[in-house]
């Protein structure tokens, strides 16, 4: 019985990173984009010094930019967007390999498998993986520089020194927050070598710390006057970030199910099963003596509070999505809880339980991921849409359409961040501008907020309606209403 079971979890060991390349791949491969995707593919159009010069009006660095543009070159480019979402999707299977490899020589098969398990399982992991966005690839060089400081701490070697400083510059450069995991991960570090008297190796410490801090010098500048642009132009849009009574539920969403799509019963399960497998989990660690899985929920849970306090105290920044690259954390904590149940039956209700959650939240990502709202968009656009035609979007969100046509002509109302991306775009601010208009003019907003006024110029009548993705998009066209004097 037990060499059958061992079978069983040898032949999950090997096809489990193949499963999450089939199951998240499926949402890989259309064009469909929302803002923040919409924003990355509009950046990597720029050349590298503009693509440099934004983000550094922005809030990220401009690593991951630079390499999906390499990437999205070499897939051929043009107005096609899966290769942005396949980047995601690779580094995606490059950490299910972390968790194969890198987790078994941890602790064993058995746990490597419900760490792979658990990454296909989880949500969040399904709505990130094929976000054309830096957070897989964060998730990826986060997890990978956590288990070489575990390795550090069996069998320290040079070769592992250096993959943990190179691991760490890339987390480090993946996000502002996979920053401050980071280091975390490198205090935790410090704190364990100096518990277990390895003071022979404080040298390699510090030489891989000044490295990935002398490397990330230049951009914390960047930073910092960042947090300062942030603390004096903030805006209405920005008291989201402010944490309240109810954040913590808002960053549940995000940790458990989607921020724009929540499941209540996906949240209230997933965190039921976070206390559930997290008493196994202690319990685990209480008897081995091994405290990994409990610093990297520590790691996270000190991630969200420094989120959280500079938010309220400094500057609205923080976003629950944004500590995602440490998740791998949270699936090992899940593993090694998993692995300390020895009911059979227990282990198998946890694990249908989790397979409701992950069903109901990947139905709903395929759904938005095969929206049509983009072909009935593209359908009104090719019909009504001519070459001399301006379009002007009522701020910056609604521009996300601009990257499905970026040769036409595109104005944003009264003003757009210094940050925006979107090409051939200008600022309406005065009547003269709409002068050399020849053919109509087409305004796009979201059927939730008010349009602004155009009189006593300018008529709005609306001219066609869709939703897409998560917007309810309305485009109105102006007609004249009096000759501009």
């Amino acid at each position: 019985m037990e060499q059958r079971t061992s079978k069983v979890y040898h032949i999950l060991w090997t096809a489990l990173p193949y499963m999450g390349l089939i199951v998240w791949g499926a949402l890989c491969i259309t064009d469909n984009l929302w803002y923040d995707e919409a924003y990355t593919a509009a950046l990597i159009s720029h050349p590298l010094g503009e693509l440099v010069r934004i983000t550094s009006q922005d809030v990220h660095a401009p690593f991951y930019y630079i390499l999906l543009k390499g990437f999205y070159t070499l897939c051929g480019g043009g107005p096609h967007f899966w290769p942005l979402k396949l980047f995601s999707l690779l580094w995606m299977f490059a950490y299910m390999l972390l968790g194969k490899y890198g987790v078994k020589r941890l602790y064993d098969e058995q746990t490597s498998v419900y760490f792979m398990l658990f990454s296909i399982l989880m949500p969040s992991m399904c709505v990130q993986a094929g976000n054309a966005r830096m957070y897989a690839m964060g998730l990826f060089f986060f997890t990978a520089a956590g288990l070489l400081a575990c390795g550090i701490l069996k069998q320290s070697s040079s070769a592992k020194w250096i993959l943990l400083s190179l691991c760490g510059i890339g987390s480090v450069y993946s996000h502002t927050f996979s920053m401050i995991e980071t280091f975390i991960l490198y205090l935790i570090l410090l704190g364990a070598l100096l518990y277990r008297k390895k003071y022979a190796l404080l040298k390699w410490y510090l030489a891989s710390g000044l490295a990935v801090g002398l490397c990330y010098m230049a951009w914390l500048l960047v930073v910092y006057r960042q947090m300062q642009t942030r603390i004096a132009s903030a805006g209405a849009n920005e008291q989201l970030f402010v944490p309240d009574m109810y954040t913590l539920m808002d960053y549940c969403k995000e940790w458990f199910s989607a921020m724009d799509t929540p499941i209540m019963s996906v949240i209230y399960l997933g965190m039921a099963l976070t206390l559930f497998l997290g008493y196994y989990a202690v319990d685990r660690m209480r008897s081995s003596k091994c405290y990994i899985p409990g610093w990297g929920m520590g790691i996270l849970g000190l991630t969200a509070l420094t989120g959280g306090l500079l938010s309220y105290y400094v500057t609205p920044c923080f976003l629950g999505r944004y500590i995602f690259p440490g998740f791998g954390a949270l699936a090992l904590f899940y593993a090694v809880g998993m692995k300390q149940i020895s009911s059979l039956r227990v282990r198998a209700a946890v694990l249908l339980v989790f397979v409701c959650c992950f069903a109901a939240q990947y139905r709903s990502e395929l759904k938005l991921e095969y929206d049509p709202g983009l072909q009935e968009y593209e359908a009104f656009f090719e019909s009504n849409v001519g070459q001399e035609d301006m379009i002007m979007a009522t701020d910056i969100h609604p521009l996300l359409l601009s990257v499905y046509h970026p040769d036409r002509q595109y104005m944003g109302y009264g003003y757009l961040p210094p940050f925006s991306p979107f090409r051939n775009t200008s600022v309406f601010t005065q009547w003269e501008q709409l002068r050399d208009v020849t053919g109509n003019i087409w305004l796009y907003g979201f059927a939730h907020r008010d349009m602004p006024d155009f009189a006593p110029y300018y008529n709005i009548e609306q001219a066609f309606r869709f939703h897409y993705m998560y917007y309810d998009f309305v485009i109105c066209r102006l007609t004249p209403a009096e000759p501009l004097e």
